[in-house]
């Protein structure tokens, strides 16, 4: 009988033992289900850590004034969408306007131009790089220069000199020329073109 009991008490206490293993797997498997689904996934955490090439800010339909030194308006941008970078201190724009204007010089006057691209990029050196369908148009009925045209070119907003490697178009007073490798200046309304130049003059016979 005692044999009985000592074998009913070791049976009993192997049951319990499996019943509490069982319970604890189950406790630790729930836990382990919780845990989960407190972690984010891949996407979450590539939201959460910002890339840097990922832009500090996006607005949309935006405008934005820069001022000179001397408290001049220097110049005024617009976009439907403008992305600011604070790595290397760049903006891109989209469907940008750039308007140059209330540039005082003793020998050359005011001058006034409109800059339009697909897209454009303006470095921390104040240099923007225009891109698809550039125009660069003056302001002024009676300048010398009045259209520049291009698939992509550089303007320095500092100084005005723009430079551009495709082939551009350019219309003035009585004539138009077509070549590569344009260098100028907008508010000195001088274009050169180095290359394949061709060049028409309108007469005007009254």
């Amino acid at each position: 009988m005692i044999t009985q009991f000592l074998s009913n008490t070791k049976q009993y206490k192997d049951f319990m033992h499996i019943r509490w293993n069982i319970i604890l797997s189950v406790i630790a498997l729930v836990l382990l289900a919780w845990f989960y689904t407190l972690q984010p996934n891949d996407n979450e955490l590539s939201q959460l850590i910002k890339s840097n090439t990922q832009p500090e800010y996006i607005g949309e339909k935006m405008s934005t004034s820069v001022f000179s030194p001397t408290g001049k308006k220097q110049y005024l941008a617009t976009a439907d969408k403008i992305e600011h970078y604070n790595e290397d201190r760049r903006t891109e724009f989209h469907q940008p306007l750039v308007y140059l204007f209330d540039i005082d010089d003793e020998k050359f006057g005011t001058q006034s131009w409109k800059l339009s691209a697909k897209k454009a990029k303006l470095t921390k050196n104040n240099m923007l790089y225009l891109d698809g369908n550039v125009i660069a148009e003056t302001l002024l009925d009676n300048a010398k220069l009045q259209r520049v045209m291009t698939e992509s070119a550089v303007v320095n907003l500092t100084t005005q000199d723009i430079t551009s490697d495709t082939m551009v178009t350019i219309k003035g007073q009585n004539f138009s020329s077509t070549g590569l490798k344009l260098t100028g200046n907008l508010q000195q309304q001088i274009a050169t073109l180095k290359e394949q130049v061709k060049t028409h003059y309108e007469i005007n016979n009254k």
